[in-house]
């Protein structure tokens, strides 16, 4: 797909005022260099390589790069058998498999346009999703076609390729995922419908092809759309580059210090972030797949099989958002775990509570670990991270740094005007994996990328927060999510960090509640850590820190304890579906 790049030249920035570069280990060069190749470019050059390297690890089958250059290839003629062309947008509706990782690389090598979805998503939702960019091909597991098949008749699709997580399975494995799952998954029946092909008759098709695979694509066409709600609330699809994934990947290792690939090519990390989201797509299985290192796909997460997985695999990394971290405390297997192997624990997704930091870097020391969390920002608008916190000075509340190349700033809301340090304000970014657009929607491509008076092109991330003099960034707030009580404004992530500090909450969060005094008043939502019981008494403890912490506006006006709260689809606290309920009251 021919987009021109938004983006800005590197080169560029250079003799741009960026003080946090001090602040980088004396290894990490200020600006990089990205090479011209695309993401299946990046995988070729790996198995080149490292042919005999682990690529990607799978409830026991350990798939070597020489074997997964192979099946990235034969995917992609499969795919041209299909009749896809570079025109075409190929749907992944799955979870972290090797199917995903096949079909992702393989889309990019045939030069179509990856559209990576929740293989949970609702059936209006699939199809909004296959809709928004036309697309007639899709890969989906079997668990979730019930889903598809719902809306199948509304969409003009070509055919459906459906996977099964037994097709990369050993026969003990097979047996043991059919008892405790696969007997509950719909028999899908091929001969009732001629868009079906089986994962293993597709690849049969690439086998049987002699057709030459020959992509015009380049490393700055849009390659992949992730979606998001964005800085503007509303679903949308953001187009990335093929250059977007690599500068990150290559942005990720200068920060790590990996300055020999060879460093880092006998190391492992953990995916357990879903393969539709830019963290999980990018940092957890583009960056391993660019070095020759070995990504361990874990397709369903909770603490118990999380636990299991580490002890097996002993990751060097993990990344994960602040409820995996949350829930890993509370786990009984993990109490076990020993860490000393561990290089890079990374959290982002959200913000994270500094008292849930501070107990899980606690728990890592305790298990043998010289590493700590390290907390990093970023939106689907940049593929993920562009700012993470680094190892030299870990500031209390920060979110970190820029990235090499990545530019960061802050304006007064609804300007291009530049604040100073310690003004707050909407957080703007700018560099190299800033997106192309949203998908098909200029005008709201238009709302959040601006070129500013200094000649830069700004992604207006929809952030409240301020820079310090030093050139660390601090989150406040989505302005969205800003809550105006009694003509204050209140800043709901500075409430809920200091209800996080309470020893009995294990969750927290806080929104603003139709008030016809006060337009909104302050409601905390909690969940209590195991033991401590639902009383008066914690909430009138919680209620008293408010008061010492918080000014007389930000003090909650009323707290409720649940057993649990609803979460978006990648985990994060989903504040939006709390106001819903009062929404509709």
């Amino acid at each position: 797909m021919k987009i021109s790049p938004l983006i800005m030249e590197a080169e560029d920035a250079v003799n741009y005022h960026r003080p946090w570069l001090k602040f980088y280990n004396k290894d990490t060069p200020a600006s990089l260099f990205y090479p011209d190749k695309t993401i299946y470019e990046m995988l070729r050059d790996s198995a080149g390589k490292y042919p005999d390297h682990v690529a990607l690890q799978f409830m026991g089958k350990r798939i070597k790069y020489r074997k997964l250059i192979q099946e990235v290839d034969n995917c992609a003629r499969a795919l041209l058998k299909l009749g896809v062309t570079e025109e075409d947008a190929v749907t992944v509706c799955m979870p972290n498999t090797p199917h995903a990782v096949v079909m992702f690389y393989a889309i990019n090598q045939v030069g179509a346009l990856a559209n990576m979805i929740h293989p949970l998503s609702a059936p209006k939702e699939m199809e909004f999703y296959l809709k928004h960019v036309d697309s007639k091909f899709i890969l989906i597991g079997d668990f979730s076609y019930p889903y598809l098949k719902k809306v199948q008749a509304n969409l003009d699709l070509k055919k459906i390729i459906v996977a099964k997580i037994s097709d990369y399975l050993g026969k003990r494995m097979t047996m043991g995922f059919w008892a405790l799952e696969g007997h509950k998954i719909p028999k899908v029946r091929y001969n009732e419908d001629k868009l079906l092909i089986s994962w293993k008759k597709f690849k049969k098709l690439g086998y049987t092809s002699r057709l030459t695979i020959n992509s015009s694509m380049e490393c700055g066409d849009g390659a992949v759309v992730l979606y998001t709600g964005g800085t503007t609330g509303v679903q949308k699809g953001v187009l990335l580059s093929n250059h977007n994934f690599n500068a990150l990947v290559i942005q990720c290792l200068a920060y790590l210090n990996h300055e020999r690939l060879g460093e880092i090519s006998e190391d492992k990390i953990m995916c357990i972030l879903p393969i539709f989201h830019g963290f999980g797509l990018t940092v957890c299985v583009h960056l391993p797949m660019c070095v020759g290192a070995c990504a361990i796909l874990v397709p369903k997460f909770n603490a118990s099989i999380f636990a299991d997985q580490f002890a097996k695999h002993q990751p060097h990394y993990i990344a994960g958002v602040p409820t995996l971290y949350e829930a890993l405390l509370r786990s009984k297997k993990m109490q076990k775990t020993e860490f000393s192997g561990l290089k890079g624990v990374f959290a982002g997704g959200d913000s994270v509570p500094v008292e849930l930091k501070k107990q899980f870097d606690q728990f890592l020391k305790e298990r043998g670990s010289q590493v700590t969390m390290q907390e990093g920002y970023g939106l689907t608008e940049t593929v993920t991270v562009s700012c993470l916190v680094p190892h030299s000075d870990d500031r209390r509340g920060s979110m970190g740094i820029p990235l090499p190349d990545m530019l960061y700033k802050i304006v007064r809301v609804g300007t291009t005007q530049d604040l100073p340090p310690g003004d707050e304000g909407e957080i703007c970014v700018s560099g190299p994996t800033v997106m192309l657009e949203y998908y098909n929607n200029p005008e709201e491509t238009d709302k959040v990328l601006k070129v500013h008076a200094d000649g830069f092109k700004w992604c207006h991330t929809g952030d409240l927060g301020y820079m310090d003099e030093d050139g660390f960034f601090y989150f406040r707030s989505r302005i969205k999510r800003m809550i105006k009580s009694s003509g204050y404004s209140v800043f709901p992530t500075q409430i809920e960090g200091v209800i996080n500090q309470h020893e009995a909450v294990a969750l927290s969060c806080v929104i603003g509640i139709p008030d016809k005094y006060q337009i909104e008043k302050i409601k905390a939502f909690l969940v209590l850590k195991e033991g401590y019981k639902d009383s008066e008494g914690v909430k009138k403890e919680i209620m008293d820190m408010c008061r010492e912490y918080l000014a007389t506006w930000s003090v909650p006006r009323e707290i409720e304890i649940r057993k649990e709260l609803p979460t978006t689809l990648i985990g994060k606290v989903d504040w939006l579906k709390l106001k819903e309920e009062y929404a509709e009251v």
